[in-house]
């Protein structure tokens, strides 16, 4: 309806106000990559939250919000493989259930997951997986908590690990259907 299409546009318009932002942990606005991966992930968990269509999110944003074209790309591959993502999640958790971890820091292992393992050439963007996992960690302080920030890093490093040894690729993730 009407109703829910403007409620959802609202919404996702006004992620970033909804979404608790810690004092002293603000990040460069300069920085695209950053930005573009902060966007990706508001743009997922808006998805997530309201139970919407990305591409409805996406074209919800005003023309001063424009989505960033590898926001975009990041937010759409990510949502599309996000049974394949928790998955892998779920492989490299220690004592933790999937259900359990709060969704912001779910929303931020399926983006970096997503780009660690299924982006061809790991990097998207032409960035290292360190700095993708660098990335994930300082949303997480920005967005949730250190202790989910030390999480996420531990997940993703095994992730990382993971694929360095070869015991995950993108083929065998992939084929994983």
């Amino acid at each position: 309806s009407n109703l829910t299409k403007n409620l959802t546009a609202q919404y996702a318009q006004t992620i970033y106000s909804v979404l608790p932002k810690r004092t002293g942990k603000q990040m460069g606005s300069d920085n695209n990559r950053i930005k573009a991966r902060e966007q990706a992930f508001c743009l997922c968990f808006s998805a997530e939250l309201a139970k919407d269509n990305l591409d409805e999110i996406i074209d919800s944003y005003s023309e001063e919000e424009q989505v960033l074209d590898f926001a975009g790309e990041l937010a759409k591959g990510c949502m599309s493989n996000a049974e394949k993502c928790d998955e892998i999640i779920s492989r490299y958790l220690k004592k933790w259930k999937l259900s359990r971890i709060p969704k912001v820091s779910k929303t931020l292992l399926r983006l970096s997951v997503y780009q660690l393992v299924f982006c061809p050439d790991n990097t998207m963007g032409e960035n290292p997986v360190g700095i993708i996992i660098n990335d994930a960690v300082r949303l997480a302080k920005k967005y949730a908590t250190d202790e989910d920030a030390s999480f996420i890093n531990g997940v993703l490093g095994g992730v990382a690990k993971a694929l360095e040894s070869g015991e995950l690729t993108t083929e065998s993730a992939k084929a994983d259907e």
